[in-house]
């Protein structure tokens, strides 16, 4: 039985609303479908990518607004146990920067890779991931009405973990970077709103995946790629995400 994410809310929070939304309407279809198997292990989460299973994952190619390439590649791979969704990203970076290091900070007006999550497909209420190279992280829940989108900052992730390794010096111009890479372990028992906890095998939620490649003090020239393609005006497309499928295969 689907649980409403209702009971998690508290009677008073902060509501920032960061954006007009178009009059809401069921999701279309989904445009990409990819299945989440169980790893063996459990995943590390500090951004090495080293463990066996991510070897033997299959990978996503992020694109950009267009449907094309890119100018700087994005790789990501997904896998599940009872108590995670793991999420890798792998990103080409010749000069790797960021400034933000607090909870909750703009990570998206530079350098980030994001997760949405609409574990219900319903295209109302999602929740938002973004982890930076400095390794800050925002989450936030969002509403999705039918004259605004609003963004929950009050909604905390439980046990979340993540961690970042950098192939090259942050915040160096005089040197040439290579790249970063990103591992979220995302704790199930926060994303309530999907048919079970744990996820059975074939349950499946809409999702997307997000690289922003910002070039260092120039802001307002955001570079977006993504998983399954968006709208171009936002990301915030719930109607445009992907779908995922959680299967009790093991990798490996």
């Amino acid at each position: 039985m689907t649980r409403k994410v209702l009971f998690l809310i508290p009677p008073v929070l902060f509501l920032a609303s960061i954006m007009a939304a178009s009059a809401f309407s069921a999701p279309a279809p989904a445009t990409r479908h990819y299945v989440v198997k169980r790893t063996p292990n459990p995943i590390f989460a500090d951004g090495k990518l080293d463990e066996p299973a991510w070897q033997k994952c299959v990978r996503i190619e992020l694109e950009d607004k267009s449907g094309g390439t890119p100018e700087q590649a994005t790789t990501a791979m997904m896998l599940r146990d009872d108590r995670f969704l793991y999420i890798a990203f792998e990103c080409e970076d010749s000069h790797i920067w960021s400034t933000l290091t607090q909870h909750d900070e703009a990570l998206y007006n530079e350098e980030v890779v994001e997760v949405f999550i609409d574990a219900d497909s319903d295209g109302e209420t999602y929740v938002e991931y973004e982890v930076n190279p400095l390794g800050a992280l925002f989450d936030g829940y969002i509403l999705n009405r039918s004259d605004k989108r609003d963004l929950i900052l009050a909604w905390n992730s439980k046990q979340i973990k993540r961690g970042v390794q950098l192939k090259g010096t942050v915040n160096d111009p005089s040197d040439k970077d290579t790249g970063w890479t990103v591992e979220y372990a995302l704790p199930l028992a926060d994303i309530v709103t999907g048919p079970n906890t744990p996820p059975k095998a074939g349950d499946k939620w809409r999702l997307n995946l997000y690289r922003i490649d910002v070039p260092e003090g120039k802001g307002t020239s955001l570079k977006g790629s993504a998983w399954s393609p968006v709208s171009g005006r936002t990301f915030h497309d719930p109607d445009r995400f992907g779908e995922i499928e959680f299967s009790d295969e093991v990798v490996r």
